[in-house]
C-alpha cells in the first residue's frame, strides 16, 4: 500500500520527499481502518469517544490539507509540513526505514520504485485523484501480487485497466 501510495502522489505532485510521507501516512491509515472497520465512529453507542488516529488538536500547526485539489481526500499535515497520523509527523526516512528497506530485501529498489511509478502512471488522473477509485482500479488488482502481476511483467509489454479488471473476474 505505502509503495503504490506514494507512486501515486509523485505521478501528480513530482514531490518525492513528499510522495513519501504521503505513502506511510495512508499505508498506516488504511490499516488503522482495515482493523478499527469503516463502521466505527467518533462516539460509540455507549456515548464513549473512540481515538481517531490525527482527531487531536496540539499546537504548533496540525492542519488538514486536500492533497489533489477540491474534492479529494483530507490528509492531516503537521507543523513540519509532513503528513501525519496520531500526532507524528510521517517523514522521508521513516518511509525509507520502514518501507524501501523491506522492498529491497527482494529486489533493487530503483527498478521496484521505477515499475510502480510506470504502472500507476497508466491510469487517468480521475482514479488518481479519488482514494476509493484509487483502491478499486490500482491497488487491488495488484495488492497481493505486484511482483509478479508488475515488477516481472515484461517491460514491453502494457497493462491496461481493461487487462487488470479482466484479470480480476477470472479468479
Amino acid at each position: 500500500m505505502a509503495l503504490l501510495q506514494a507512486a501515486r502522489y509523485y505521478v501528480l505532485t513530482g514531490d518525492l520527499q513528499k510522495a513519501k510521507s504521503f505513502g506511510l501516512n495512508r499505508a498506516i491509515f488504511y490499516a488503522w481502518l482495515k482493523y478499527y472497520g469503516p463502521q466505527s465512529s467518533k462516539v460509540s453507542r455507549s456515548g464513549r469517544r473512540f481515538y481517531i488516529p490525527g482527531e487531536e488538536t496540539r499546537g504548533g500547526g496540525r492542519s488538514m490539507v486536500k492533497v489533489f485539489g477540491p474534492g479529494s481526500e483530507e490528509v492531516p499535515v503537521g507543523p513540519s509540513g509532513w503528513f501525519e497520523m496520531g500526532g507524528k509527523e510521517q517523514r522521508p526516512e521513516d518511509f525509507d526505514r520502514q518501507i524501501r528497506a523491506k522492498v529491497e530485501a527482494i529486489a533493487p529498489w530503483d527498478e521496484v520504485w521505477q515499475k510502480a511509478v510506470e504502472y500507476v502512471k497508466k491510469f487517468p488522473t480521475t482514479v488518481l485523484r479519488d482514494p476509493q477509485k484509487f483502491f478499486e482500479y490500482v491497488y487491488k488488482p495488484v495488492r497481493d501480487h505486484f511482483v509478479e502481476r508488475v515488477l516481472k511483467r515484461e517491460t514491453t509489454q502494457k497493462v491496461t485497466l481493461l487487462d487488470l479488471l479482466q484479470e480480476q473476474e477470472e479468479k
